[in-house]
């Protein structure tokens, strides 16, 4: 099965071979999911040989298919065995043995193994990497409340995972995407010779791009993200319902882009506050470069966070953003420079930035146009899949180069 295949145009092959391990994938669409396919494209683009291998998760999904020209394997797990909802735990381990199995048995058809999260696959990935001799990368996800490394050391998504920690930090090379991911994996040990600063990237649109900044009527706010705690919409909701109250002669309108589990809170948020004909929960959408550029205002209110490849997204339009001060987002905004910072958790720190975007139309147009050269300067894709061919080529001896280190974040 083929699914929007998309014409990958290869450079001068390159003799790497990179096997990217993705503990979910497609048809499950997250920021990790989005970023792991966009960068798997822009390597082989680079003449860089790609599979993706994941799991099995749920009934229909086939074993082997081409997704926009990437070779995705998805190995058996035990989710939905026989209808069984407490399966997937148990799944979890089968995983982890078909992954190993899978990894020695194609142990000639790659150089090296790139996971994506740290996790439990990250044990099984150092595991076998150590057996066979091959050099495991391993990007984290998140930081803060939601880190990757709490995530194992409480067992999140998986029992006993906090006793794979100290296999899972024998990982070659560790990529971090903010200081604070830095700095977590430096409190448990990993020497810094050990850790990169690479970020996530984004496809910048030439066309599209916003060049005047007037506010449609009524103003667009937009967020694009899981509807999730981790993700602060229950602060957007408020910081919104403020904003109405404030402005009561002025039509306003919020539209929310994505699903999650706190979708029926949010829900019931909105009619608490009686904002709901003005809130538009419009689901997943793959329409997502078009919805920006019909926005005004983008606004990021995590707890925690990564790198948002949302943020990115609405910063390569040219968007005015306005993003909680957390690690990952304030290592991409400046404030008052490129976007606007407002103090996470707290609703009317938000509604006060809002009001100041929303009263400026040169501010405005002085963050969305410095929010453009931000991505186009540091995040677009390919400047970051060369960076990761620079380190995929510092583990390999003897492999092609020909990619510049400029860009590159050291530790």
């Amino acid at each position: 099965m083929t699914i929007a295949v998309g014409s990958i145009e290869p450079r001068p092959a390159r003799s790497l071979r990179i096997l990217m391990v993705v503990r979910l994938f497609f048809p499950w669409i997250g920021g990790t999911e989005r970023q792991a396919l966009k960068l798997a494209k822009e390597l082989m683009r680079e003449g860089v040989k790609v599979q993706v291998l994941t799991g099995r998760w749920t009934r229909g999904t086939a074993g082997r298919e081409t997704i926009e020209g990437v070779d995705v394997i998805r190995n058996h797990t035990l989710w939905e065995f026989f209808g069984m909802k407490g399966a997937r735990k148990l799944g979890g381990y089968l995983y982890m043995l078909t992954l190993i199995w899978h990894l020695w048995r194609r142990r000639n058809t790659y150089d090296v193994i790139h996971v994506h999260a740290l996790n439990y696959h990250t044990f099984a990935a150092v595991l076998a990497g150590r057996w066979l001799g091959r050099p495991v990368v391993t990007k984290l996800a998140n930081s803060g409340s939601a880190s990757d490394i709490g995530k194992m050391r409480n067992g999140q998504q998986l029992a006993l995972s906090h006793l794979m920690i100290p296999i899972a930090l024998r990982s070659d090379r560790f990529v971090a995407l903010n200081q604070a991911v830095v700095h977590e994996l430096a409190a448990v040990g990993v020497p810094t010779a050990r850790i990169v600063r690479i970020p996530n990237g984004v496809e910048t649109r030439r066309g599209n791009v916003k060049r005047t900044y007037p506010l449609h009527n009524p103003v667009r706010l937009m967020y694009v993200g899981r509807l999730h705690e981790q993700k602060g919409v229950d602060v957007l909701l408020r910081s919104f319902g403020e904003l109405r109250r404030l402005r009561p002669g002025e039509r306003l309108s919020l539209r929310l882009v994505g699903e999650g589990p706190a979708r029926a809170k949010l829900l019931a948020i909105a009619r608490q506050l009686d904002i709901s004909r003005d809130v538009e929960f419009v689901g997943p959408r793959d329409d997502v470069p078009e919805l920006l550029d019909q926005s005004d205002i983008f606004v990021l209110p995590s707890r925690a966070e990564g790198l948002s490849n949302a943020l990115l997204e609405a910063m390569s339009v040219g968007l005015p953003i306005v993003a909680s001060k957390v690690p990952g987002n304030d290592d991409v905004i400046d404030h008052d420079q490129n976007g606007l910072l407002f103090t996470a958790e707290d609703p009317t720190s938000l509604t006060s930035e809002l009001m100041r975007l929303l009263d400026d139309a040169r501010l405005r147009e002085s963050i969305g146009g410095r929010a453009r050269l931000t991505v186009e300067e540091k995040y677009g894709m390919r400047h970051v899949a060369q960076q990761y061919i620079q380190l995929y080529e510092e583990l390999v001896p003897g492999s092609h180069t020909q990619v510049s280190t400029a860009g590159r974040r050291q530790v």
